[in-house]
């Protein structure tokens, strides 16, 4: 095949004077090239597509104002927001009295428009609202909340409660708290007003007044006398079918914030999630709609709008999974329906804050887990190591999506509560199982858990987090440290830096320390269990007797990932002096005869157990604990008639 002659070279000044490009240079591509993050090569045609969209037939639209924006220049642009907004706050808030403020702290970095740089925390930035009215700022940063209603509330009627008055000033001081230091942690409240709060429903008006007081009581005996009160009124409003929405999201604040004198075992967290959620249905809160024809009749008449639907759906959705987590119980299978999946692809009418969605979309691989982990025991007595590993895979991926460069150190700290609660079932390994590939999972399950203290610990620094902690995400913790307290007692000490172990399981003590609200509380009773256990660690022969241990939980599978708090708690009533006779009556040795009377006295290991440790028992009264050995005091009931 011949080829074509080349054209002759036209001489120097011709080519300078006409020059025949092949493609016009433009700093901006079109729109379809730039999403696609690709090369845009525009045609020598000005009129004509760029050859990308000319290949894909598609429409090929140049913007010409946009600009492209560096990372820092968005850090610059941020910064002079960031100015602004503090320059007309201080300005605005002066004229703002106490009482009609909005406490709505603000770390949503949508409301700018732009993405979080790194280096800025967005938990610095204010909120506004939609009419651009921007609300004061917090002492606390805590996680966001949208603006809420009734923002021009007149002050606060005095109320009384049994015989214990409350002023109006009291109330708002309390309404203030909880708005502040809680609401955004669960913010299904959606009205700011206490009296048209209290008009509406008495006990979720006292239920604020309850989680308000817990850290800001101005009487010691206040958190106490509201939890009886309140909890009284929860069973009686339980039997006023239907069930108000404002009454499910008192429940549902209950359920977050439980009360002090809940024990392990009895806490109604579960019952109270169950029946909210039926209740919840029968007034078709999980349609994400307010006045449902179908839904609103007879006694059923539905007066809420869409966004009170949707929040309250949401925040049960995280409550009762949360519960069914903790508590070992099978997932609730109407849960994370379509509204949920709308609410967390930010495809709602009103503002969603990216923490909320952030925590919807861990509770729902969550129940995802449970479900496939459940199904997996109906055919074995444990966990297939490749489920968990499969199940891991796949939150790597989902937590790569939701923890982006948005999210901050809470939304990371959930996302690693749930990378804990998937790997808690290498624990609980199926039969055949690999002794290497166990001890690989389990030590990273170890260093998860080791994580999550930590940084509940930094966060606690930063924002007062254990201060205001959920009782769910005080369960998660337990979990962390069954897991740390696991490893202590176990032949993988070998594998581990024991000084580094021991550092972190000495921070657990002073975690429950610091999450507890009030004495004999559950984070407290935690606290002096695991003290005790120290204690014996340090000053007793039993580590040697662990050393052949693998850190297992096969006692109670079908509680799923409870199963191993469960397992935990009954290892450690067989430890030592636990151990006394009441499974292995053939390790008790009389003593002799005491002061000659003819008395003879078990005596199990007794210098393992010093009788100057005020071990509290009653911790474990839920796991059949009735006995108590010589020198200490007898078990104590720390409910004082709040049971009742």
């Amino acid at each position: 095949m011949k080829r074509r002659p080349l054209p002759l070279m036209a001489d120097a000044s011709h080519d300078t004077q006409s020059p025949l490009p092949s493609r016009i240079k433009r700093n901006t591509a079109c729109t379809s090239c730039r999403d696609a993050k690709v090369r845009c090569n525009p045609s020598s045609n000005p009129d004509q597509p760029c050859q990308r969209c000319a290949k894909l037939h598609s429409t090929c639209v140049v913007d010409k104002t946009h600009k492209r924006i560096s990372r820092r220049s968005k850090l610059d642009e941020l910064v002079q927001e960031i100015q602004s907004i503090k320059e007309s706050v201080g300005s605005a808030a002066s004229n703002l009295p106490l009482s009609n403020a909005v406490i709505t702290p603000s770390r949503d970095p949508e409301q700018l428009g732009i993405a979080s740089p790194s280096g800025v925390s967005s938990r610095s930035r204010q909120h506004t609202t939609a009419g651009g009215a921007i609300e004061p700022p917090v002492a606390l940063n805590t996680p966001v909340t949208t603006a809420l209603h009734d923002a021009t509330s007149e002050p606060s009627l005095p109320r009384t409660l049994g015989s214990y008055p409350f002023s109006g000033e009291d109330i708002d001081y309390y309404y203030q708290k909880f708005f502040e230091c809680y609401h955004p942690y669960m913010p299904v409240v959606r009205h700011r007003d206490p009296n048209k709060c209290y008009d509406s429903c008495p006990l979720l008006f006292w239920t604020i007044i309850y989680v308000g007081s817990r850290r800001y009581a101005k009487s010691t005996s206040l958190v106490a006398f509201l939890s009886e009160e309140i909890r009284r009124q929860v069973f009686v409003a339980l039997g006023d079918i239907p069930l108000s929405l404002p009454t499910i999201n008192a429940i549902i604040l209950i359920c977050c914030w439980i009360f002090p004198g809940s024990r392990f075992h009895n806490d109604p967290s579960a019952l109270l999630s169950s029946v909210t959620t039926n209740a919840a249905l029968l007034l078709g809160v999980h349609t994400g709609r307010g006045n449902h024809p179908e839904y609103s009749h007879g006694v059923f008449q539905n007066n809420f709008t869409n966004e009170e639907a949707t929040y309250t759906w949401a925040g049960l959705n995280i409550v009762s999974q949360r519960v069914s987590s903790f508590m070992g119980l099978p997932p609730v299978t109407s849960l994370f329906n379509q509204t949920i999946q709308n609410t967390i692809d930010g495809r709602m009418p009103f503002h969603v804050p990216s923490s909320f969605r952030v925590l919807l979309e861990c509770q729902k691989f969550c129940n995802h887990v449970n479900k496939i982990v459940l199904a997996n025991l109906e055919e074995s007595s444990g966990v297939s190591t490749h489920i968990v590993q499969v199940l891991e895979d796949e939150w790597n991926i989902v937590q790569g999506m939701i923890c982006s460069e948005r999210a901050d150190d809470l939304d990371r700290f959930n996302a690693l509560l749930v990378r804990l609660e998937i790997q808690i079932f290498y624990m609980m390994p199926a039969p055949g199982y690999s002794s290497e590939s166990l001890k690989q999972h389990i030590l990273r399950a170890y260093h998860t858990a080791s994580s999550a203290l930590r940084n509940a610990q930094e966060l606690d620094q930063k924002i007062g987090f254990l201060a205001h902690i959920t009782h769910p995400q005080m369960r998660s913790l337990l979990t962390a440290s069954c897991v740390i307290f696991k490893l202590l007692r176990s032949s993988y000490m070998q594998f581990l830096d024991r000084k580094s172990i021991e550092a972190i399981a000495s921070d657990t003590v002073s975690i429950c320390e610091r999450m507890s609200v009030m004495e004999g509380d559950l984070p407290m009773r935690l606290n002096t269990l695991l003290k005790t256990f120290l204690e014996l660690y340090h000053s007793s022969t039993l580590a040697t007797s662990w050393q052949n241990e693998e850190p297992t939980a096969t006692n109670f599978p079908r509680r799923l990932g409870a199963g191993v708090t469960f397992d935990c708690f009954i290892r450690w009533k067989s430890d030592g002096a636990i151990k006394r006779g009441l499974h292995q009556p053939h390790q008790q040795t009389p003593n002799h005869p005491n002061n000659g009377a003819g008395e003879e006295t078990d005596t199990l290991l007794s210098s393992s157990v010093p009788d100057t440790l005020a071990i509290d028992w009653s911790f474990m009264d839920d796991f059949e604990w009735t006995w108590t050995p010589p020198g200490l005091v007898p078990p104590v009931n720390l409910w004082h008639g709040m049971a009742r």
